[in-house]
């Protein structure tokens, strides 16, 4: 099973081990949650751990040090992270990588 889609190839394919296992779930809650699991590992894989987390909202991820202190911001490259996404899936995760890298290395 996928566990995080890295592109709309491998999105299409959890939706459809999804519905095998008798879960509704529409394309874009697919990708909403693939792009903030990506980034919250992408940070973890940075960190060399869980410790800071990030939530993604439209066209923003924040990611934060504590629940109330956030580190910082990485906005999309088009007009949502859902369209960067769509769009070029690889090219965007390289982006977040970087931006990531930028949020927790100002800290």
């Amino acid at each position: 099973m996928i566990q995080i889609p890295q592109d709309m190839t491998e999105v299409k394919v959890k939706i459809a081990q999804l519905e095998e296992l008798g879960h509704t779930s529409d394309e874009k809650e697919v990708i909403f949650d693939a792009i903030q699991d990506n980034a919250q590992s992408i940070l973890d894989e940075q960190l060399e751990g869980h410790y800071y987390s990030c939530t993604l909202d439209n066209d923003t991820i924040t990611v934060y040090e504590t629940p109330e202190k956030p580190a910082g911001t990485v906005k999309s490259q088009g007009a949502s992270f859902e369209d960067d996404f769509r769009k070029d899936a690889n090219g965007m995760l390289i982006y977040l990588s970087k931006e990531i890298s930028r949020v927790i290395n100002q800290r």
